[in-house]
């Protein structure tokens, strides 16, 4: 990759292919290829926030006072969101960013790979803030068997990226980076979505409030990523070549998907055993919350969906966070621009942000 391409005639062609094309010279945004990506850059940028925001003080009283059974279940679950974001933060843009030659991408990615730190930074805030030992919770996480499993899917795919020889062919990172934007897909819109109604089931029976608020803006976020993977793998479906790669590789990218799901059906069980429980959430609610999640992004990528379709969301509370029903629509009419329904208000209605 070239730092600056002083050949780089991409303003005379109008042509930026996302990927593999030609190494950018001058960072364009007066010749936009995907209009789409430069709006969802400035919604996201619009979305400016840090970890300080929320008072967690009270939190950590709940940390303390809160029945054992529920604490563990919060412990567990901001243990996988710290390593998830953890994981994110590093590879958005550290893997991607070699192989896009798109400066609207480029510039949606670097604003993406900023908020996976103010991710990760409020996540490490939290442990800070709220535990009595933040380095055991640290060292838990890393010991936890558990966690590090339920990341495995998607770690892997990451580092297939990453471990491409540069003798690799164009064919090879073509399919490589397919896996690796659907498993970020996978992550933001199947995982964090499971992770996050614990989070909001809990916050639900009036404790954690400064948690729930804190993860509420991550999860707008996680949500307007979702719709950035969407629209990233939109622009690859419809460009022929990389078409060919998507159809060719359909199962590697089911592999994909079905670790993901399956991961999540066994961390469902996982995290509800050893005496674990809230009130309003179980086992069975959270599995069949995570098939109606991963519904719409295997209808999406066009692959076999082999689990037995849930219809009906599971969890009407998250409606308040997030409008899950609206992925439920058809592929080409997936659309999350009320994510942050009674939350957050959204000075952005002069954008277009519908997603076909």
């Amino acid at each position: 990759m070239t730092v600056f391409n002083k050949d780089n005639k991409g303003y005379i062609t109008k042509k930026y292919p996302l990927f593999l094309g030609e190494d950018l010279g001058l960072f364009d945004t007066i010749n936009l290829t995907y209009p789409k990506l430069e709006e969802l850059y400035q919604l996201q940028v619009s979305q400016i926030w840090n970890e300080f925001e929320i008072d967690v003080s009270q939190d950590r009283m709940d940390m303390m006072t809160v029945p054992k059974e529920t604490t563990d279940l919060m412990v567990k679950t901001i243990s996988w969101q710290h390593l998830a974001d953890s994981i994110a933060a590093k590879s958005v843009s550290g893997l991607l960013m070699p192989h896009i030659t798109n400066s609207e991408l480029e510039g949606l990615v670097s604003v993406w790979a900023f908020f996976e730190c103010i991710h990760s930074r409020t996540y490490s805030h939290i442990v800070k803030q709220t535990f009595k030992d933040p380095n055991e919770m640290l060292q838990g996480t890393y010991d936890d068997l558990e966690v590090l499993v339920r990341s495995e899917a998607i770690a892997g795919a990451f580092n297939e990226l990453e471990a491409l020889p540069k003798d690799a062919t164009k064919k090879e990172k073509q399919v490589a980076l397919v896996k690796a934007i659907t498993a970020l897909f996978a992550l933001e819109g199947i995982a964090f979505m499971s992770s996050f109604a614990v989070t909001f089931g809990i916050t639900e029976t009036g404790v954690f409030q400064g948690i729930g608020q804190l993860v509420k803006l991550i999860c707008r976020d996680e949500v307007l990523h979702t719709r950035m993977d969407y629209e990233v793998i939109n622009i690859l479906k419809n460009d022929p070549e990389w078409l060919e790669v998507i159809t060719e590789n359909v199962g590697s990218i089911k592999v994909i998907l079905d670790s993901v799901v399956d991961q999540e059906l066994a961390w469902s069980e996982h995290l509800f055993s050893e005496g674990r429980q809230v009130v309003g959430l179980n086992s069975n609610l959270l599995k069949e919350y995570v098939v109606y999640m991963a519904q719409p992004l295997y209808k999406f990528l066009g692959v076999d969906f082999d689990y037995e379709v849930v219809n009906k969301n599971p969890l009407p509370y998250m409606d308040k966070y997030i409008d899950s029903s609206k992925m439920q629509a058809a592929a080409q009419e997936i659309q999350l621009t009320s994510y942050n329904v009674g939350a957050i208000e959204d000075d952005t209605d002069g954008l277009d942000l519908d997603w076909y």
